[in-house]
């Protein structure tokens, strides 16, 4: 057997996406447990736009089609990861031995999870569609000039988000809106997963991260963290939201109660 050779920065990412590519594609395909799969594949796609942007450089008009493609199945998908997001938070806050109260609203909100998915399922059966539309992408994206995503085009890019996550920071820490927020979480999720993403590229392909190692390390953490902060942040409200188009104030008064405690935890985020 040949021994294995060390593949280049372009090919290991190129191979990346396509390792994505055919996660979500299992991941919609996952009967034994559809709302996991669909979390997975939501998350997948995220990573998927998050490495392609470390080619924007060069990719340029191609691969506004790519992100296109991408955004209708994230949103198409949106409603479904909601839904779960809602029932797992709700089971959270509730503990091991839930209220009544609580009790009560995650059946509810079980039955709203639950409905979404068989609408979505009558409307695409098995998710076929959505797994040929992530095949075609694959393609495309198979068809990008990888060759040109040379080490300087990457690590000039995470200098731009670096740049661009404290922009939005500094955005809403003047007005903390919520759609100040959400670009700041956005922004600091991409970054989070191109560093990592990085990390693994200079692995794979056994480079050294040179100067740049401990500044990438420090950025990987706080932006995890941080993401990881706004994002629940922004799934507390979301919960509270759901809990109030329940339309029961007397049952969910004091879980909204509790979600409020919950959220001052967060109140230096944003």
């Amino acid at each position: 057997m040949p021994p294995k050779t060390t593949p280049s920065i372009p090919t290991a990412l190129a191979l990346f996406a396509s390792r994505e590519c055919r996660g979500i594609a299992r991941s919609l395909a996952n009967t034994k447990d559809r709302h996991g799969g669909i979390h997975a594949a939501r998350k997948g796609l995220r990573r998927l736009k998050s490495l392609l942007r470390l080619g924007s450089g060069v990719f340029g008009g191609a691969l506004v089609d790519i992100e296109a493609r991408i955004g209708k199945l994230a949103n198409g998908l949106s409603p479904l990861r909601d839904a779960h997001v809602a029932v797992t938070l709700a089971h959270h806050l509730a503990g091991p031995r839930p209220t009544a109260a609580w009790a009560d609203a995650i059946t509810t909100l079980e039955h709203r999870q639950d409905g979404r998915l068989v609408e979505a399922l009558l409307k695409d059966p098995r998710f076929l569609k959505r797994r040929h539309a992530v095949r075609e992408l694959g393609d495309l994206i198979e068809r990008l000039p990888w060759r040109a995503v040379k080490r300087g085009v990457v690590e000039a890019t995470i200098d731009s988000q670096l740049e661009r996550v404290a922009k939005a920071e500094k955005r809403a820490r003047k007005a903390a809106t919520p759609a100040n927020l959400h670009r700041w979480r956005r922004r600091a999720r991409r970054l989070r997963m191109q560093l990592q993403y990085w990390k693994r590229v200079l692995r794979a392909t056994h480079k050294t991260a040179h100067q740049r190692a401990k500044q990438d390390k420090a950025a990987t953490h706080a932006m995890s963290k941080l993401s990881d902060a706004l994002g629940m942040k922004q799934d507390l409200r979301a919960l509270r939201t759901n809990l109030r188009s329940l339309r029961k104030p007397a049952m969910t008064a004091p879980l909204i109660e509790q979600i409020a405690l919950e959220l001052k935890k967060y109140r230096k985020v944003g």
